[in-house]
């Protein structure tokens, strides 16, 4: 794509792009994002199917991939901490408190599953219910933290939120149900996770592009940028044909033949669409925004 150079005024009279949260070190808060929702929706869905294997792969994606790359794009580890003195002004810093939160009470409910024999289990309903609801919070953090942006309308989207959600599960069913296959564990319940999962996904997402399209001028062109512009063959490719298009006819395939005969094969092509389907999803979503003219 040719770049072309903004005089100062532009962003007064003109579409400006924000590039802000997607180019030089921007790219580490997106990837944040990424892997704090994929460790939380994992650990979600893995609450609700008792599989315990799950909960110890979500805490660690969520905190240790998600939660480092977090902390690289904040700056020098003894200044970023100061972000933690401001929850009631910032998305941001509310967010680093839930992740101090699920990384701690998820820790000491770990800690029968990675070591035998503790008296307290942690599988309490009380402890569960807190760790579900901190799950949910991490997997809409980053959209969340996007959607305050109000001179982005592509952000400041009321589906943006629920989109997320759905993305999160979808992504953390796939991965839980790979998972528990490679384990030896039953998939019939997995399987309907995945598969209500994508079709929830596939219809937020469709909800989000038509609502925004409709809601301001700006957010028009932005979906146009996405849809029909410059980034429209990542989108179609990245988002539609590997991320949806290829994990729905594995979907259909199964639905209609049985989980009998699902293979670790075809699951865990299944997961790596998904996985590049919401990366680029995301990338797209952040990259294609453009700031409202002042004038």
């Amino acid at each position: 794509m040719k770049r072309t150079r903004l005089m100062e005024y532009d962003w007064m009279v003109k579409y400006t792009p924000q590039t802000e949260w997607i180019e030089g070190r921007g790219v580490l808060l997106g990837l944040a994002f990424f892997f704090s929702e994929i460790g939380a929706g994992i650990y979600l869905v893995s609450l609700f199917l008792d599989f315990k294997g799950g909960w110890l792969v979500g805490w660690l994606v969520a905190l240790v991939l998600g939660g480092l790359i977090h902390l690289g794009f904040l700056g020098h580890p003894m200044r970023a901490w100061r972000i933690l003195l401001k929850p009631a002004a910032s998305e941001l810093s509310r967010g680093l408190w839930i992740i101090l939160l699920f990384a701690i009470i998820g820790f000491f409910q770990l800690l029968p599953v990675v070591f035998n024999g503790l008296p307290w289990t942690g599988e309490g309903t009380a402890v569960k219910t807190i760790m579900g609801i901190l799950s949910v919070l991490i997997i809409t953090h980053g959209f969340l933290t996007m959607n305050v942006v109000r001179a982005l309308p592509l952000w400041n989207s009321s589906m943006i939120i629920p989109l997320s959600l759905a993305s999160g599960i979808w992504v953390g069913a796939q991965a839980a149900e790979f998972m528990m296959k490679i384990s030896g564990h039953e998939l019939y319940l997995p399987e309907v996770w995945s598969r209500w999962s994508l079709l929830g996904y596939i219809a937020l997402l469709t909800m989000y592009l038509w609502g925004t399209y409709h809601s301001s001028d700006t957010a028009k062109e932005s979906i146009r940028r996405l849809l029909i512009g410059d980034f429209a063959p990542r989108f179609y490719v990245g988002v539609a044909a590997v991320g949806i298009v290829i994990p729905l006819v594995i979907t259909i395939a199964v639905w209609t033949g049985g989980v009998e005969k699902l293979g670790g094969g075809t699951l865990f092509v299944r997961f790596l669409c998904v996985l590049i389907g919401d990366l680029a999803m995301r990338y797209s979503i952040m990259k294609s925004a453009i700031y409202t003219p002042v004038i």
